[in-house]
């Protein structure tokens, strides 16, 4: 687990990252899906205490959900604890597999 408080790029060694008392908005950008196996997990929450924007975006070209590339997804509401789980295709996608 690794908590942070400002924006941040996930790397293959992180499973869980927590968003805590950020002081602007946050993005936590998600490591390259060819960088990673198919099916591998991460996940991304978001404490009570971050009241601004969590965004969760693939890098550069990869998608989620088969979005538009590079576009990022929120994670919870403001001032809500929440989180979101994807899962990546081993090629250039992440799927979301459980919104808390």
């Amino acid at each position: 687990t690794r908590v942070v408080a400002a924006s941040t790029t996930m790397t293959g060694n992180d499973y869980f990252v927590v968003v805590e008392a950020p002081t602007a908005n946050v993005v936590v950008t998600l490591p390259a899906v060819a960088s990673v196996p198919a099916g591998r997990p991460f996940y991304v929450a978001r404490d009570t205490t971050a009241t601004y924007t969590v965004t969760l975006t693939p890098n550069a070209a990869d998608k989620i959900d088969n979005g538009t590339a590079g576009v990022g997804v929120a994670v919870g509401a403001a001032a809500t604890a929440g989180g979101t789980t994807v899962v990546s295709d081993g090629v250039t996608g992440w799927y979301r597999v459980g919104v808390h």
